[in-house]
């Protein structure tokens, strides 16, 4: 889906002029730049990879003489470009140690440049894999175990790769005020249907699911950034500037709200084999933040004043609280299991005695009876946790429009991954 990076405030000024500095560039343009910031290199092809005219970057894929790929990319507005600088901090924190910790394929900045306007242009190498459709995947697959272990393992990377560089860290009480303040400006809008409100409010309300260990988190997992490789493994991860220490559920959310159970499970599994001791509750929020994804859609909407996105995100709210209503969707919370009254204890014992009538008569008797014994009190069970079946703004304020998908038809092209030009008219230097 999104980055959690980056919902930077400008005004309507600010923004003309930043789309007078970074105005697009063609793919020949972006190859001389990355001729220039990489003088070794002989480029031969040359794709654009910009998913349309309003795109946070202008991005070309680069083939090499070599056959070697390279992608060159400019932002083309001043938050893209503040973006930018946040994940080279991200790759730089990962470093050596960081990268041969994962069991997936992290790009490497090879050289950079600046335009005649001071705008910078980076060249990385080639991340190459395919996107994952999760809503096809079998919950028996090598894919899913591995996408359990890709996660497992960023989560259990040293706090340090994080706290050296200076990224975001976040503990379980920012989290939870962060995700109520969320929930009151979703309700001000007057579009989220009550039931999902009260639903969300209830998870807020119990501290016991937001008991975890916070770890390092990736923060924008999704079937676009997380790349599979012939259906088994999973080739590389992109998009790195959100990389800050979190919530795991966070990492999990993409993977909750598929609505496809057998992967999710089979991924759970996976991750939870290979981080001994996550809390008990990982899976509650995991939920929680897909389903929160539909309101910050629905928010993206009414700061850009776009009403197709509203229509599109409301119609979203509507069918999920739908399912909630009808049971197809499982509690978030614990739930009270209704008092057990004892069953009635029936037993049946016979007693024999005597019946003398008079001194030289006698009678043996035998009675029978049936004693019913109820207990005197009734039992109940302790509140216990229910799996779910269905399944940050920035943490402070800055994510919720960067969190919802661009639906529009706007494509980042750092959460989308990049395909191989067939065939190509640019002949290169």
């Amino acid at each position: 889906m999104s980055s959690f990076v980056g919902a930077w405030r400008c005004s309507a000024i600010g923004q003309f002029l930043s789309t007078l500095k970074y105005m697009a560039k063609s793919p020949l343009i972006l190859a001389a730049l990355a001729k220039d910031a990489v003088r070794h290199l002989d480029f031969v092809q040359v794709k654009s990879l910009n998913a349309g005219a309003d795109g946070a970057f202008d991005t070309a894929l680069l083939t090499a003489t070599t056959g070697e790929h390279y992608v060159v990319r400019i932002a083309n507005t001043q938050s893209a470009g503040t973006e930018q600088e946040v994940e080279l901090q991200a790759l730089r924190a990962l470093g050596t140690e960081g990268r041969a910790a994962l069991p997936f394929k992290i790009t490497s900045l090879i050289g950079e440049t600046k335009d005649d306007k001071g705008a910078r242009a980076l060249i990385f190498d080639f991340v190459y894999g395919s996107p994952i459709d999760v809503g096809s995947v079998s919950g028996e697959s090598d894919l899913a175990r591995n996408i359990g272990l890709a996660i497992a393992a960023i989560h259990k990377l040293p706090l340090a790769t994080v706290e050296n560089a200076h990224l975001p860290e976040f503990q379980p009480e920012d989290i939870l005020k962060a995700r109520t303040a969320e929930l009151d400006r979703f309700a001000s809008t007057g579009k989220v249907p009550p039931i999902l409100l009260s639903r969300w409010e209830a998870v807020l309300e119990d501290p016991s699911l937001f008991r975890f260990q916070p770890t390092v988190v990736h923060g924008a997992l999704n079937g676009d950034t997380v790349l599979e490789e012939d259906g088994r493994q999973v080739a590389g991860i992109l998009a790195w500037s959100s990389l800050r220490i979190s919530d795991p559920a966070e990492d999990l959310a993409w993977i909750l709200g598929s609505e496809n159970d057998p992967f999710a499970d089979a991924v759970l599994a996976a991750y939870s084999a290979n981080r001994p001791g996550v809390d008990a509750s990982i899976r509650q929020r995991a939920v929680l933040y897909s389903e929160y994804e539909r309101a910050r859609w629905l928010m993206h909407g009414v700061n850009k004043g776009d009403q197709s996105i509203i229509d599109d995100a409301v119609e979203m709210l509507e069918t999920l609280a739908q399912d909630v209503e009808a049971g197809a969707i499982g509690r978030l919370t614990a739930a009270p299991i209704a008092p057990i009254v004892a069953e009635p204890i029936i037993e049946e014992y016979a007693e024999t005695f005597v019946s003398i009538e008079n001194d030289d008569e006698f009678e043996i008797i035998e009675i029978t009876e049936t004693v019913t014994e109820v207990a005197d009190e009734e039992v109940s069970l302790e509140t216990a946790p229910i799996d779910v079946i269905a399944e940050d703004a920035e943490l402070d304020e800055i994510a919720a429009e960067d969190q919802a998908v661009e639906r529009s038809g706007y494509v980042d092209d750092k959460t989308r991954p990049i395909e191989l030009p067939e065939k190509s008219d640019n002949e290169l230097f």
